[in-house]
């Protein structure tokens, strides 16, 4: 991006995510995951507790977006490399969900 010159970064999350699905099972079951599956799972759960908050009837599709969105949101406000293209307005960043099923991407 910085050395590239790319001026779009897609942040995409995807339809029936595993990780997601499991976010939810800590955050709502307190389920315990193995090994390293807990420090996954942990960085989406913010993801989890937003689109809880809105009540939608796919929980695990607005998670995804959730998470989509949060992480769009670090990389615009946390990534230090980047941050002199987005206040020159060299770099935009879009948040998507690609569908498995049918190979499209959705931006949100």
């Amino acid at each position: 991006m910085k050395f590239l010159g790319a001026p779009l970064v897609m942040m995409l999350g995807h339809t029936d995510c595993g990780a997601v699905a499991a976010a939810i099972k800590v955050v709502q079951e307190h389920a315990e995951l193995p090994g390293h599956l807990l420090d996954l799972v942990k960085s989406i759960e913010p993801a989890v507790i937003a689109a809880h908050a809105k009540h939608p009837s796919d929980l695990v599709a607005e998670a995804i977006e959730e998470n989509v969105r949060l992480n769009t949101k670090r990389l615009v406000e946390n990534a230090p490399i980047l941050t002199d293209a987005f206040a020159a307005k060299k770099l935009n960043v879009v948040g998507g969900i690609y569908v498995l099923a049918t190979g499209n991407v959705g931006l949100i």
